[in-house]
């Protein structure tokens, strides 16, 4: 009888200690995976909305992990007079491919900071893309909103794609700085033009820009999709390692142009760096492209 009775002892100790030992073992991966989930989750970007000077500038990471390495820059336009965009600390919630207005008309690509006020496209009389309000699109830079954040369409975009939800946004004032990366421009429409209606950054297939879009590409021997800079190079370094094309294939001249790469990047530093380089021809029409950037 004692013999069994320590038979049986032992068998539920060893199926004790199995059971803990798998509890341990789930509780291991359970906190591996939440940590891997927080890593995963974690907001890349935070977006600085200067109410004052209508700019948008967005912020990465440093070493520290403080977000003050400024990548991006738009143009903007923040609420007019007695709808003003407010101030403060907010965060990114929901996203919409199309969102219908307060006033009716839809905005592209909006994305809800603070309870109605988002960022979006100018906005369109409908849910169209070639049926935008053009006047309105002339009025980027200008406050014109009935409080949202308006942008242009790709810079919406942009937002859409790259900022999770959850992403910082602060609205300040600061009219003598309208941040680090400076006040973009954007091109104007006129009356008599037939494609006045569609947004020019719009990268839809169906844009009837795209007839006008010119195109970026590397000059000399830089025939691959990795642009090369000496380390310290200076803005003539940059207009002749990048050119410009129209639309009919004829390439621009130096000062008939205008590059601008932005990113996590630094010249001054060898290595090898994501980023995005425009192009604005003469007819103010704006392409973009993702690049490798190597400084060496």
């Amino acid at each position: 009888m004692v013999r069994g009775y320590s038979g049986v002892w032992k068998f539920k100790k060893t199926v004790a200690f199995c059971l803990a030992l798998s509890i341990c073992i789930s509780l291991l991966w359970f906190v591996s995976g939440m940590a891997t989930y927080a890593k995963e989750t974690e907001n890349t970007y935070m977006i600085m909305v200067n109410r004052a000077a209508n700019c948008v500038t967005v912020y990465e990471k440093d070493a520290a992990g403080e977000f003050t390495v400024p990548v991006k820059a738009f143009v903007c336009s923040c609420g007019r007079e007695g709808h003003e965009t407010p101030l403060g600390t907010f965060k990114t919630s929901n996203y919409y491919e199309w969102r219908l207005m307060v006033d009716g008309s839809y905005g592209q690509y909006a994305v809800r900071f603070n309870r109605g006020i988002m960022f979006h496209s100018v906005p369109y009389y409908t849910k169209n893309a070639g049926n935008m309000e053009w006047e309105q699109f002339n009025l980027l830079g200008e406050p014109a909103s009935l409080g949202c954040v308006r942008l242009a369409c790709a810079d919406a975009k942009w937002i859409y794609d790259n900022c999770k939800e959850g992403t910082k946004v602060v609205v300040y004032d600061d009219a003598e700085n309208p941040g680090p990366l400076g006040k973009p421009e954007e091109m104007k429409l006129s009356e008599e033009n037939p494609m006045r209606m569609w947004d020019p950054t719009d990268m839809s297939s169906k844009n009837p820009w795209n007839q006008v879009r010119p195109m970026l590409y590397l000059t000399g021997a830089q025939t691959s999709e990795v642009l090369m800079l000496p380390v310290g190079a200076s803005l003539h370094d940059i207009y002749s390692a990048i050119g410009l094309v129209d639309a009919s294939g004829r390439a621009y001249d130096i000062g008939e142009y205008i590059i601008d790469i932005s990113g996590r990047y630094d010249l001054n530093q060898q290595g090898m760096y994501d980023v995005s380089v425009r192009g604005v021809g003469t007819h103010g029409v704006r392409t973009e492209k993702l690049m490798k950037l190597l400084v060496i």
